[in-house]
């Protein structure tokens, strides 16, 4: 048996015992103020927030981590804050611990992303490629993380597995400054200072953040700055209006895959030392909150963002076999955007009414400049949406949503204008939803929903027109179906379940008839057919103030639903056929946490996650052996007091308490590293083995009025 499995079995029956213990310990009254429920409300049912509602009339399955649960997890990252929920898909790709990759229901970010990542109203997707830089977004600002999983109307394009969205925090009801020193494994430090308060009808929070590390790998460490600023200004209970600016810059190392033949010997070894990227963004919002007479209640936000990126990329050399030279490349981002929405909640022949209506525009340039391209696009986005949910019955609720969207691409290439193409996109997504509240804290609903992803300019206008590059691909299509339920069982637990399944058409694939070295007829296509599908199951209870837990269990299935011809690095020609997995989407997820409450100001918790065995990238066809499973069991002790003008917190965390070793993602390519022999093998990228991170910080909240 092995020790992943022995591990998950103990760790299993240790955390599903507490609630049978504590249930004879001091069980809490159905009033009392420490129940949890599954997430009383969510405000991403619509695009911007207007009105709150009910998590049990909503017809899909959200997930809603609070900045309480992050603390309790000892999240560093938001990707680690999320990774113990259901419908996550998490890996790292690069080999740092800043920039794991997350993804929804069984999409994996290969070769985009498929999800949109919303703050405080705005996307922060790059326009580029759709992907996520996670370490841009304030981390330690968040009020609330809400995965909201499969296409929803009033979001948008590119969110295909979901879309998750971040809420900052605003000023305290009080002035208050805190300053956290904390310090750990692979020389992890992080400096952390903020202050909010009101001052008559304004208010103020400011954060700013240092954190590095030297990293598991070698030369896989970085650093990263983050300042956070929001002033607020409320004159009324109806006006709310915040205007903030973020400012991140940050050095990254990347050590990349190692061939399986290194990485069991040295995983700490980089076979591509050298790798980096710097980052500086500037991003500047405003945010309005209007109530109106009649129940409305009208949200705008406007904002105004600059990336600007600078890589070095380190490939082997050709000397050594090499495929490709050293690599260096600029590039910069600028986005203008905003979205205005009118929300009403009223009654209708005695009947609650909930409808939204807005409108999102978006103007996006990014460039880039190599050694072998010099590519200027601008991307203009315009998006309609409007969504109703109105009760027929006082336990009956039916949702209905739509949205137009259009974006056009114009794209250049000054060293080789041939390729110079624009291209234009446009859909009308719909949403509909029927929900049954069989009391008010339990209800089943069934929803069906259409979404699409554009094709990125990365996958369109690859560097020099070779290698990828396809201006003809189609946008991918797809048709969702959700059902599930969600109650609370009496004041100790809440439950929620739902099944789903994804058909999507037009899915893109790097396809090619030779895929090696020395000849290479790669090319972005658009495959005919393949399909999503799964179960994901939410369990939380807290049956006494001692106690309370969550298990989170999700089943997916990627798959091809269409025979295809693809290639491989380095492995030739082979045939997909219906019913193959998608490579890098595990079947099995399930995690487990408990946290106990043995003295006041003192939380211990326990955080298991178990991920079943996967197919390597470039494996399509199913033929090779799989990447292996793993579990990985976390702990944190955490301990707060008051103590005379404000609070002093301390927690020690430990990352990785078996120490196993395991890997996350995989991929099979050509062996050109020095002493390989240029034949297919597995490349992986190691996890840390057992790691600590410990810190104190202290809140000052009594100031002179």
């Amino acid at each position: 048996m092995s020790c992943n499995f022995r591990c998950l079995l103990l760790f299993t029956i240790f955390s599903a015992s507490f609630p049978v213990f504590y249930a004879y310990a001091e069980p809490l009254a159905s009033d009392d103020q420490h129940v949890q429920q599954l997430g009383e409300y969510v405000i991403s049912d619509s695009r911007l927030p207007a009105v709150q509602t009910d998590v049990y009339s909503v017809p899909a399955k959200i997930t809603v981590i609070t900045a309480e649960d992050i603390q309790k997890l000892g999240a560093r990252t938001i990707q680690e804050a999320m990774q113990y929920a259901t419908g996550i898909v998490m890996y790292n790709e690069v080999g740092n611990a800043f920039e794991h990759r997350i993804d929804l229901r069984g999409f994996n970010s290969t070769p985009a992303p498929s999800i949109s990542v919303f703050l405080d109203g705005m996307r922060v997707n790059e326009p580029s490629f759709n992907n996520i830089n996670f370490d841009l977004i304030p981390f330690e600002t968040i009020e609330r993380i809400e995965i909201v999983p499969g296409p929803q109307a009033i979001f948008g394009q590119n969110s295909l597995g979901g879309t998750i969205n971040i809420v900052t925090k605003t000023a305290a009801a009080k002035r208050q400054v805190s300053a956290e020193v904390a310090y750990g494994s692979f020389n992890h430090e992080r400096f952390n200072v903020n202050a909010s308060g009101p001052v008559g009808k304004f208010n103020y929070f400011f954060n700013a953040t240092q954190e590095s590390e030297t990293g598991f790998r070698d030369e896989s460490g970085g650093r990263v700055f983050r300042f956070f600023s929001k002033f607020g200004y409320r004159p009324s209970a109806q006006t709310d209006v915040n205007l903030s600016y973020t400012y991140v810059k940050d050095h990254l190392s990347q050590a990349g895959a190692s061939p399986i033949r290194i990485a069991n010997v040295n995983p700490e070894a980089n076979v591509t030392p050298g790798d980096f990227f710097d980052r500086e963004n500037n991003v500047v919002r405003l945010n309005v909150r209007q109530e109106l007479p009649f129940g409305m209640v009208f949200s705008s936000n406007g904002y105004y963002r600059n990336l600007q990126e600078a890589s070095f990329l380190v490939s082997v050399p050709f000397s050594l076999g090499g495929a490709f030279p050293t690599s260096f490349s600029l590039s910069e981002t600028e986005i203008w955007g905003g979205t205005i929405q009118l929300a009403q909640s009223t009654s209708l022949f005695g009947l609650e009414n909930n409808a939204v209506m807005g409108v999102e525009v978006a103007w996006n340039r990014f460039d880039s400049e190599t050694a072998f391209a010099f590519q200027d696009s601008d991307e203009e986005v315009l998006g309609l949406f409007a969504q109703d949910s109105i009760h027929l019955l006082p336990n009956l609720i039916l949702s209905g949503g739509l949205r137009f969207d259009q974006s056009e691409i114009e794209f250049s290439d000054k060293f080789a204008p041939t390729l110079n193409n624009t291209r234009k996109f446009d859909r009308v997504t719909p949403r509909a939803g029927i929900t049954y509240l069989i009391t008010s804290m339990a209800s089943v609903y069934l929803s069906y929903s259409q979404g699409f992803r554009i094709p990125t300019v990365s996958e369109m206008f690859a560097i020099g027109g070779g290698f990828t590059s396809n201006p003809n691909l189609a946008p991918v299509r797809s048709h969702n179906f959700e059902v599930g339920g969600k109650a609370q069982i009496g004041p100790w637990s809440d439950i929620s379940i739902a099944f789903y399944q994804s058909n999507l058409r037009d899915e893109i694939f790097l396809t090619c008839l030779v895929c090696n070295f020395s000849s290479f007829d790669g090319i972005n296509r658009n495959l005919e057919k393949t399909r999503r599908r799964g179960i994901e199951v939410t369990l939380k209870v807290r049956p006494s103030k001692l106690f309370d837990g969550s298990i989170n269990y999700t089943f997916t299935e990627a798959q091809f639903q269409s025979m295809q011809i693809l290639g491989s690095g380095g492995s030739g020609v082979r045939v997909v056929d219906v019913g193959d997995s998608l490579p890098l989407v595990p079947k099995n997820r399930l995690s487990i946490i408990g946290n106990y409450y043995p003295l006041d100001g003192v939380t211990l918790t326990l955080m298991g996650l178990y991920v079943s065995s996967q197919f390597y990238q470039n494996d399509e066809n199913n033929a090779r052996t799989k990447l292996p499973g793993y579990f990985v069991l976390n702990g944190k002790a955490s301990y707060q007091r008051q103590v005379p003008g404000g609070i002093l917190k301390a927690f020690l965390q430990l990352n990785n308490i078996s120490d196993n070793d395991y890997f996350t993602r995989g991929i099979y390519a050509a062996d050109r590293v020095p002493g390989g022999d240029g034949s297919t093998v597995r490349f992986v990228i190691p996890s840390p083995g057992f790691a600590t991170f410990g810190g104190l910080s202290y809140e000052f909240n009594t100031f002179p009025m």
